[in-house]
Parts: structure tokens; sequence; C-alpha cells
């Protein structure tokens, strides 16, 4: 590969610059320079070591930056306290906690990754489904897929590869990909996609990883299974089952479950999943007492130690995809396992998706695994799984999980009644909007710019008011990596919003406000990427108050202590280019979702392809003033409305 150490400082140096420059004679000299330092077999965690470390950024510039993304957001005398309370920071608390971080800096590898799983996901006590877990759709195409697969040899070719994948993580085959093709990113997290539970603890959860486990869990009709993924193959190695071998357990689960259901007649076959869908403190002792029982021990150990969840979802046959939306991160209170890492989930009607623990891993991570899963499966003439693969001399068994839990019968009643309520009250909705990125480009600005803006304008156009706004951006050109946020909103986005329909202020006018407003939404996009933004190091300042016992505060003031009230995260439809190009004839996913993050609020996922943009937008019924479908409609309209004054003005 030549000098890795080279590498390493070649990517420090660069890093920011080459993002805010793209196109410069420079930054095109300085990829063709590292792209002859890169490996050509470049597997995971070839280039880990050298990733640069996470920045620390001055707090000078962090108080900066804060009063300048809340001004938007807040009113005059709001503002003042803020400006008070940033000038009481940099005086007093700021310079003792900032110098917490910057020994954190020195001695950590990624000064705030522990901290991010630890405080924002795992010390959380409130319920993981909806608020925190996340999903992932399958295949609009997958009912014209000649021959006609079903649930269970999908469920098997997916499953089979699903573990192939998960063997090629742990051992560091699985192809790596970079930014552009160049730059390299933090794989860390993909350890974390499978073999791995979230065990609820009373104060602050465990997230537990098992590498090297062969056995899966499959849920069917209430029931449980245990099912082990290898077997002696003919050859007399050890080795993965046969997708054709795996349905063929699978229909001797759905049998036997079946037969199950049938002695238990209209009563629900329960099992302690349940549990996973109430508050973490709660779901902790629960569990800590059925330890004490034998049995209970046994079967919990075998699914925290699994590599996945399957949930066959005999009863349940979405009619279209915002019910799929919906299912995926529901359930019916005994067919998730809520702390696994990851449930793959297949309906009756052939229907599929996933549902992924968040303090686990990002979607792009979970959703290549699902793409490698579509890329290998194959399909006779019959529609059941294929081979692919040595064949075995004896199968494994599945191996029923046996529960003794008539001392929690009360907390099982409660705990599902609390489920339903939330249930009824999640409001997932699917909008695919007519339009693509292409038209965006052709307006010569950024498409995600655009579509932020975009639901600037509807979310104001509906509920005459600036919502605290919420962007993922990734931050995995750093060690230990994750996420950072973009805020969207800024003076230019509030003028454009308010002047939007007002006809007395002239369309040049509106649109100087929009590009302005797109302008600073890709460049605070780039700061985030680079970690530059102000959201993490707000978080360290924060937790270093909380750790000395004098919070500041700033912290106690609106909007800090308000959560978003408008989440939203743009992702691929498709991960890795090289499969990719062979499944866009195939395959044609349509994205993943997630809950809002406040009762009032939406939580929106949009994923671009060139000619439709897919939005997967969530909220609560109990808030009349907000609509999934509708927001959906507004949403459109406002893309419309933006394209019609563009071009009116170009």
């Amino acid at each position: 590969m030549g000098d890795h150490q080279s590498t390493s400082n070649i990517s420090v140096c660069n890093l920011i610059d080459w993002m805010y420059d793209q196109k410069s004679s420079r930054t095109k000299a300085w990829g063709m320079l590292l792209s002859l330092l890169m490996p050509k077999k470049n597997k995971l965690f070839a280039l880990q070591e050298y990733l640069p470390k996470y920045p620390l950024p001055k707090l000078e510039e962090t108080c900066k930056r804060t009063l300048s993304m809340v001004k938007p957001l807040v009113h005059e005398k709001e503002y003042a306290a803020i400006q008070e309370a940033i000038d009481e920071l940099k005086q007093n608390e700021g310079p003792k906690l900032q110098k917490i971080l910057e020994e954190r800096y020195k001695t950590e590898e990624n000064w705030l990754s522990e901290l991010w799983d630890k405080y924002v996901y795992l010390a959380g006590r409130s319920p993981i489904p909806v608020a925190s877990n996340f999903c992932l759709l399958g295949d609009l195409k997958f009912k014209q897929h000649t021959p006609v697969s079903h649930q269970l040899s999908q469920a098997a070719n997916h499953i089979r590869y699903a573990m192939e994948y998960k063997e090629r993580v742990e051992t560091g085959t699985l192809r790596n990909m970079m930014i552009q093709n160049i730059v390299p990113i933090c794989c860390h997290r993909y350890n974390y996609v499978c073999s791995t539970t979230r065990i609820p603890q009373e104060d602050v959860d465990d997230l537990k990883t098992f590498r090297g486990t062969k056995h899966i869990v499959v849920f069917c009709k209430g029931s449980m299974y245990r099912l082990d993924m290898y077997s002696i193959d003919v050859a007399g190695n050890e080795s993965l089952l046969t997708p054709r071998e795996i349905q063929s357990k699978l229909e001797d689960i759905v049998k036997d479950a079946s037969k199950r259901k049938a002695v238990a007649g209209t009563s629900q076959i329960v099992n302690p999943s349940i549990f996973t869908t109430t508050d973490r403190t709660r779901w902790a002792k629960i569990r800590k007492s059925m330890l004490k029982d034998e049995e209970n021990a046994t079967s919990l150990n075998v699914v925290e130690t699994s590599a996945f969840c399957v949930a066959l979802d005999n009863d349940e046959e979405p009619k279209n995809i915002s019910e799929e939306f919906h299912l995926y991160m529901t359930g019916n209170g005994y067919n998730r396992w809520f702390d696994k890492s990851l449930t793959m989930i297949f309906a009756s009607n052939g229907a599929m998706g996933l549902n992924v623990e968040h303090t686990s891993a990002e979607a792009t991570l979970a959703g290549r695994l699902w793409e490698f899963g579509y890329y290998h499966s194959k399909y006779d003439a019959n529609g059941d799984a294929m081979h692919q693969g040595l064949q075995h001399t004896n199968l494994p068994v599945a191996e029923y999980l046996s529960w003794n839990l008539d001392d929690y019968s009360s907390d099982i009643a409660d705990v599902k009644d609390k489920w339903e309520e939330l249930v009824k009250d999640f409001d997932a909705y699917i909008f695919l909007a007519d339009k693509g990125k292409s038209f965006i480009k052709k307006l010569r600005v950024s498409p995600d710019g655009y579509i932020q803006m975009a639901l600037q304008l509807a979310f104001y156009r509906r509920h005459k008011e600036t919502p605290k706004t919420y962007e993922t951006a990734a931050t995995r050109l750093f060690k230990y990596g994750r996420t950072e946020t973009i805020r969207s909103v800024s003076e230019h986005s509030v003028q454009f919003t308010k002047t939007f329909d007002d006809p007395a202020v002239p369309s040049k006018t509106k649109v100087d406000h929009l590009k302005a407003a797109i302008k600073h939404q890709t460049l605070y996009k780039y700061d985030a990427m680079n970690g530059q933004a102000v959201d993490r190091h707000l978080l360290g300042l924060y937790l270093a108050g909380k750790f000395s016992k004098s919070v500041p505060k700033l912290f106690t003031l609106k909007p800090f202590s308000e959560t978003d009230k408008l989440s939203t995260s743009q992702s691929p439809l498709r991960y890795d280019p090289v499969i990719s190009k062979k499944l866009v004839n195939v395959t044609d996913p349509v994205g993943g979702g997630f809950g809002a993050q406040r009762p009032d609020g939406y939580g929106i996922s949009y994923f671009m392809d060139d000619e439709k943009i897919h939005f997967l937008i969530a909220s609560f019924h109990q808030c009349d003033d907000t609509d999934s479908a509708e927001f959906g409609e507004d949403i459109q309209r406002a893309i419309d409305d933006m394209k019609t004054l563009m071009e009116a003005t170009n």
C-alpha cells in the first residue's frame, strides 16, 4: 500500500479543506495522491488505526456558534437571557468544564464516543420502541419478482446472508466503503450490527456483543425458538446452512408454532418480549427476578446471545408501505425483542423489514446488511430458496424456548395495555414525492438543503412557527465517530418561510432568502461532519457539569431544555456501490424511518433518487395539530412551489 503513516497525515491535514472546496485543483490533486496510497483490497478495518481523533472545539467558538444557532428560534427576551448565560459560561464554569473535556481528549481515542453511548442511549429510562429504535423497509418491487418468492424463502435467504455478512465483519473481510471511494471512514460500529443486545439495568443499561455466536431466535405465533445456523457439511467441515436448508427449518417452526397456537385457541401465547416495550428500570427489575428461575435464565441467555432475531409475522399482511412502516416499528408485543441490535421481520404476504436498536449503530450499516441479503438471494421456479453451497448431513433441530411467567401475569397485562396505547398513538405514513433530486441539481442548489427548506416551509405553513430542527450528520471521518447535529434553521430560513406566501414581497427577495438559507445549511453540514458544530460539544460541557456538580444555567433555558420538534435524517437508498449497480433494475428500496421525539413533533427520514424522494413521516395521533399524511401533502406542495418560484426567477 505504501507508507500508512503518510496516509494518515494527508487525510488529517486536508480533512476540513477538501469538503468546503470539492472541485478545486488542490482538492483534486490531494484526492489523486490519497487514492494512490489506498490498498487495492480495502478490507473493513484496514485503515481504522489511521483515522484522526474527533475534534474538541474551542469554548469561545462554540459559544459564538451557539448564539447564532438559537437566535432564529427564540424571542428577544429569551435571546437576551441566553446571551447572559453564555457570557456567564465563558467567564465562570466554562473554562473548568472545558479542561475536563480537554483531559478526555488527551486520554481517550474519542473524547465523546463513550459519553454518547452511555448518556444519550444507555442511561435513558424511557421505553425504546418508537422513541429510540428505528426500522428499515424492504423493496417496492417484492411482488413483481419472477419467480415469486414467499415469506419463508425470503426469510431463509436473508437469514443466511446476514450470517455471512456477520462472518465477514468478524473476520474483517467485508469490503470497506469510503467517501467518493477515496476518503476513509470509521467502521467500528459494524461490530455491533449483529450479536449485540442492550441489557436492561436499573440505572444505566449495558451494551453487550457476543462475537462468534452461531444461533438465531425465531418468533412465530407467540412462540420463540432457538435455531442453530451451522452444521457439518458433506465435506466434513462446519459451515453455514444453505438457504434451502434454513427454509426447511423455518417450515418446521411454523408447523410447531401452529400446533401450539391451536392448543391455545383464542388465548395469546405470551413471552417476555413484551417487557422490552416498557421503561428500562421496570424491565431491569423484572429481568433480575426472572434470572432466579433456571428455565427463564436459560432462555434469556439464548435470546441475548443470539446473532439476531427473526419475526415470522404470520398474522400480519400490511396492505401498503405505510402499514409496513407501522408494523416494523411496533409489532403485537410478543414478536419483537426490542433490545436486540437487529430483528428481521417477514409478513405472511412477502413484505419484510428490520427493527434496529439504535445504540448499536446507525441506519446505513444495517441497510448495507439488508442490501447484501437482496443481492445474494436466489429462488427456484417454485419461489423456494436455493441451496447455494455445500449441503449438510444432519440439520439442527429448532429448540422451543420455554418460560415460567406465572409470577408476572399482572406485569404482562399492565405492560401490554400501555404498549397497545403507544401502538394506536403512533401515526406512520410514507409519502413518495413525484420529483427527485435531478430537478434540484438543475436549479444549482444543494438537494439536501432544498429539501430541508421545503420541510421548513411546510411546517411554517401548517403550524405558523419555526421548529427547533435536527438533521443528522455523520462524523465517521473520525475514529469512533457517529453523528453530529445539523442545525438547518437560520435567520435566512426564517425570512424565507415568513415571506414566501406574502404577495407584497418580490420573488427575487424570496429566492435570495432561500438560496442564503440553503447555503447556511450546506456549510453547517460540512461543519458538523468535520466535528465543528455545537451540539456534541454542548453535550460534553453539560455532562462535565453534571460530573462536577456545576451544571451551567444555559442548559436550563429554552431551547436547550427542549427536544426537537422536527427531527430529520437523510440516508441513501443504496449503499455498497459494487452491489447497488447490479441491483438497480432488480430492487426498488423504500428506506427506513423513526419516531417523533415529542408528542407534538414529527420524525422525518427522506431518501433521494434522481426522479423521486421517499419521505417516511412519523407523528402521534394524540396531538390534534399533527397529521403524518397531511404533512406529506404539505411537503409536496412546498417542493412544487419552491420549484416554480426558482424557475421563474432564473
